[in-house]
């Protein structure tokens, strides 16, 4: 009972990528969320297993259970990504437990891209909790013209839930001797 209580907590700790649909269970007993790039899930069902996103930028869901992390959304071009060097949100503070979703994400990053209509690519969410511990998650995902942006009631985040950018607070050296 201990174990399964122990295991049912560190799976709660976690977050599971709801849009774009993720490239695998991360969950998975032979996977890990603290594994970099993604969670230890494969790109073996990639030409299957991609959502079709905005030139403009799609819909990020998760369904995440820390009160704070801060979280990262990053893009890597091409069929099989092996950096993900595009920034399309640079950092921010997640705040609240539960449904937190952005839509057209990466909007102005991928402005400049010259995407074009079924070009392959993959996303990836990092969140790096209180404790320092980063947790990935990554979805594949094809660029089209015609896919649509979760809106309106799909792209809400629960009550309690949202976010606050991260900022630099300026270089001033502390007074009183510290």
């Amino acid at each position: 009972l201990i174990t399964f209580t122990t295991l049912l907590t560190l799976a709660s700790a976690h977050f599971r990528l709801q849009e774009p649909y993720w490239r695998g269970d991360s969950f998975a007993s032979n996977r890990s969320q603290w594994t970099w790039p993604c969670a230890g899930v494969s790109q073996e069902n990639s030409t299957t297993n991609r959502t079709a996103w905005p030139l403009t930028g799609g819909t990020v869901r998760a369904n995440v259970s820390h009160e704070w992390a801060f979280t990262y959304i990053n893009l890597g071009l091409g069929e099989a990504v092996t950096s993900f060097n595009v920034s399309l949100v640079e950092g921010f503070n997640q705040t609240g437990a539960g449904i937190f979703c952005i839509s057209e994400t990466g909007r102005e990053a991928l402005a400049g891209l010259n995407l074009t209509d079924g070009q392959p690519a993959s996303v990836q969410i990092i969140q790096i909790s209180h404790s320092g511990a980063s947790l990935y998650n990554c979805a594949d995902i094809v660029f089209r013209t015609d896919a649509t942006i979760a809106g309106g009631d799909t792209c809400q985040n629960s009550t309690g839930v949202g976010g606050v950018e991260l900022a630099s607070v300026g270089s001033e050296t502390c007074k009183g001797g510290a």
